[in-house]
């Protein structure tokens, strides 16, 4: 499905291709996100992490493997430092999912952008523009009057949720430094990493791994949805950063909450408050506006006359 969607979106103009891809994947994660707080009632949050990121290696092994690439790529640091990060950076966004609503959980983490966009310039060369400042200026905003009673109250989910952010926001800039390599193989081995990361934290924390809710269908379902989406939401991500430059990639991230918002209130009936409302309209805002592209003034040119010149003439 996501290969489709990627060769899609390739026949298109680079920077659009990398907003909807961001888009494709931010409804993938708000998903995956749904499915884990909903899950954290009932499974420990750890085994969570665990099977998604288990069920992510085995999946984009299988893609990277039907397509004939080698996914078992292990002499670039670079990769193993963003596989690394990108671990501790998931394993806090799990803890914090199943905590916190789901789009306070997506606020927090799409503070990427801000840094993402300092970094750029400094790692990439990638100088962001007034029109991507304005969107981040915005954004952020709107991320203030959503999440402040959260960080009024010392929340230490909050502060998790933070540095999953953080840790993102490395991980963005490491993409688009990878940009050569195919997502398959980047997401292969981050999926790889991050199941034994998983496994070592699930082990040393809880001392034991408890695999018997995997006997309820409803319960096992609902993890393959985890992992699944999840899959799909780092394959579509991972192809945007490769496509467009990482801040305004970055930057359109913001639909997740958006996303995020829709299933705490069809689904938990979470009330918002007027300021949370504003503070989330100002956050889709921001993102709708990446969209829109200056258009390139047309060219008219004049007829040339063609002169016949002989020698001599």
């Amino acid at each position: 499905m996501v290969t489709k969607v990627i060769q899609i979106a390739a026949k298109s103009t680079p920077h659009n291709n990398a907003l909807l891809l961001m888009t494709f994947g931010g409804f993938m994660f708000a998903s995956m996100g749904a499915l884990t707080h909903a899950l954290g009632k009932e499974v420990d949050w750890l085994l969570i992490a665990f099977i998604r990121m288990g069920l992510s290696f085995v999946i984009t092994l299988v893609l990277a493997l039907r397509a004939d690439i080698n996914p078992f790529l292990l002499s670039r640091p670079l990769l193993w430092f963003r596989s690394l990060v990108g671990s501790s950076a998931m394993l806090a966004a799990f803890y914090a999912l199943t905590v916190l609503p789901i789009s306070d959980v997506a606020v927090i983490t799409e503070s990427r952008p801000i840094w993402v966009a300092i970094l750029a310039g400094y790692l990439l060369g990638e100088t962001s523009g007034k029109k991507i400042w304005i969107s981040i200026v915005f954004g952020m905003i709107g991320i203030i009057l959503v999440e402040h009673p959260i960080f009024t109250s010392g929340s230490f989910a909050g502060a998790v949720a933070l540095y999953a952010a953080a840790g993102g926001a490395v991980v963005m800039i490491c993409l688009r430094k990878l940009r050569d390599l195919d997502p398959r193989v980047i997401v292969t081995h981050f999926s790889a990493t991050a199941t034994i990361i998983a496994f070592l934290a699930l082990i040393m924390v809880r001392g034991k791994a408890d695999f018997s809710h995997l006997g309820d269908m409803r319960i096992l379902l609902m993890l393959l949805g985890v992992g699944v989406l999840g899959t799909l939401g780092q394959l579509a991500m991972t192809k945007a950063f490769s496509m467009g430059e990482a801040p305004s990639v970055a930057s359109a991230g913001f639909v997740k909450v958006g996303f995020s918002a829709g299933y705490d209130i069809f689904i938990w009936k979470y009330v918002f408050e007027y300021p949370t409302i504003l503070g989330m309209l100002l956050i889709l805002g921001s993102t709708m506006w990446l969209f829109k592209r200056k258009k390139e003034p047309l060219e008219f040119k004049l007829p040339q006359k063609k002169l016949d010149i002989k020698d001599g003439g």
